[in-house]
């Protein structure tokens, strides 16, 4: 099922990849390779959640179809609207600028918070197929 392969790859990113990248990687590699890997990452979850409201709307399972789309969009928004002023935050904390560390925090937490709502609504995708 396409929502368990995304909430896979979610968990699996959240829960491994990222700690484990700061444990194995100087701080400022850990914060390149995040960097390079965040943008990727949405994508390739936003476009699967395309496609499995693609593949809802071809089995005429219109709330699933809806829910992907929702999720698409979430995913895709992290990736054009908060990674780009996540990042330039992280630049302007690192060139000295006090004040961008509440504006990354905010954009952070908001991401980290769309990621569970993202979780919440993939979880209820399967629950339906599975009823």
């Amino acid at each position: 099922q396409i929502a368990a392969l995304i909430v896979g790859a979610m968990l699996f990113f959240s829960g491994v990849i990222a700690p484990l990248v700061f444990k194995v990687l100087q701080a400022d590699d850990a914060g390149r390779f995040l960097r390079a890997m965040f943008p990727l990452y949405y994508v390739v979850l936003g476009v699967t959640a395309v496609l499995g409201s693609v593949v809802a709307v071809l089995a005429g399972q219109s709330l699933a179809a809806w829910l992907f789309a929702l999720t698409a969009a979430l995913l895709l928004a992290s990736r054009f609207i908060a990674v780009p002023i996540i990042n330039a935050a992280r630049d302007k904390m690192l060139a000295g600028d006090a004040a961008a560390k509440s504006r990354f925090d905010l954009w952070h937490r908001g991401t980290v918070v769309a990621n569970l709502f993202e979780i919440i609504i993939l979880a209820v995708i399967m629950y339906g197929a599975a009823a």
